[in-house]
């Protein structure tokens, strides 16, 4: 049996999706460390609320990149813990802006060393073994936008 972990393109997602497991398994004990009840899947969110303060869900899906459901999942569980607050939008009643609470700020205070850190760590990972990464990961982003996999497959069959 080879030991020789494959290199080639079989199972490319698989393998991005092991490499995340492996990332939030680790960012989920460094929170669990820190005694947080805080989630990986989190991070986007809650970070863009920190940042940038209070939002609709819709403006977040659009800033984040993501799907409005997506950012929908996450409010829903960030309000289970208490971490966020919603309100109707005074400009568009159908629409909720989000915004942490102050259990949600009290959060934020405790985190923001412990992301400072992870960062670092981050940087300094990449930084030694695949200093090109981001780069080649925005370039396949912004090719996958131009031509999605599917189209690209569906040609070749």
């Amino acid at each position: 049996m080879n030991s020789t972990p494959d290199i080639s393109t079989k199972g490319f997602g698989s393998r991005l999706r092991r490499l995340l497991d492996q990332l939030d398994r680790d960012v989920t004990s460094l929170y669990r460390e820190a005694g947080v009840r805080f989630e990986p899947r989190w991070y986007a969110v809650f970070s863009a609320l920190c940042e940038d303060g209070p939002a609709a869900v819709g403006d977040l899906a659009l800033r984040l990149g993501v799907t409005h459901a997506a950012v929908s999942q996450v409010r829903s569980a960030l309000q289970a813990e208490g971490l966020i607050q919603t309100r109707p939008d005074p400009e568009d009643g159908r629409r909720h802006v989000l915004a942490l609470s102050p259990a949600g700020q009290a959060m934020a205070v405790t985190l923001r060393p412990l992301w400072d850190a992870i960062n670092g760590a981050t940087a300094r990972l990449l930084s030694e073994e695949a200093p090109a990464l981001l780069d080649q990961l925005e370039a396949l982003t912004q090719a996958l936008d131009r031509q999605s996999l599917g189209d690209r497959t569906r040609h070749l069959l």
